[in-house]
């Protein structure tokens, strides 16, 4: 679960208009997919990180995207 919002430590990234547009139908898709009645971007966000963390393959993906 998301941490409480006292405990929380805010993280901003941005996006340009576009990226943006594309991120949100994303996460829509996700949660329609998921049978979710709500989803918001914070939680996906941290879901990817936490995959990238614990998943070996994901976080080599992600560091040949970033190199």
């Amino acid at each position: 679960p998301p941490p409480a919002a006292a405990d929380a430590v805010p993280t901003t990234v941005r996006f340009d208009p576009e990226e943006a547009n594309e991120i949100s139908r994303f996460v829509l898709d996700l949660q329609d997919a998921a049978g979710r009645r709500t989803l918001d971007k914070a939680e996906v966000i941290r879901e990817l990180l936490r995959l990238a963390r614990e998943h070996e393959p994901t976080r080599k993906a992600l560091l040949r995207r970033l190199r």
